[in-house]
């Protein structure tokens, strides 16, 4: 239920980040707060605390807003969320946030998984290529498994291609099994 609900905020602050063109700034906000609410644990419970009063609770994240020195819509956006006491959200609205600014400006996150590091140079070829499989402007994360024997595992967002040697193997397994 609460990702419906981090997704509606979400949704509601990038249409107010469009309109304002600050949709990069708003993504880099958000990772400010989320970040400083995630390094404070204390922060967090203390927010939860339903015997601190609103008003309480309220100074505190104004304090916190201030210090961090963000933008009117953001400051605005989180004061609102602390008075619903949605506070806790905000790493999942972070998230949903930075993936409708990727969709919205034509990028893609790819998780790649390799049987051994790559160099500086096999990391760009497979950045293009991924680059222009997709039609986005991607963006690697890299994980090595020597599980995988060889090849490359990808996911960007929902598509997954996994052209390991560990998959082949498997495939030709089962292929003589079948018959």
């Amino acid at each position: 239920m609460s990702g419906v609900i981090a997704q509606r905020y979400a949704r509601a602050l990038m249409n107010l980040a469009v309109q304002g063109d600050t949709v990069e700034a708003v993504a880099s906000e958000l990772d400010d707060l989320a970040d400083a609410m995630l390094e404070a644990p204390q922060l967090s419970a203390f927010l939860a605390d339903t015997r601190v009063s609103r008003a309480q609770k309220q100074e505190v994240v104004a304090e916190v807003l201030r210090q961090s020195g963000v933008s009117e819509l953001v400051n605005v956006f989180v004061r609102f969320l602390a008075s619903k006491r949605r506070f806790a959200l905000l790493p999942d609205i972070r998230e949903i946030f930075h993936r409708l600014a990727d969709e919205r400006l034509g990028r893609a996150q790819a998780e790649v998984t390799v049987a051994a590091p790559l160099s500086g140079g096999q990391e760009r070829s497979l950045q293009e290529k991924l680059e222009a499989l997709s039609g986005k402007q991607v963006t690697l994360t890299i994980t090595v498994d020597p599980e995988i024997m060889g090849g490359v595992i990808t996911r960007i967002g929902s598509i997954l291609r996994d052209g390991s040697l560990r998959n082949q193997l498997n495939q030709i397994r089962q292929s003589i099994k079948e018959g």
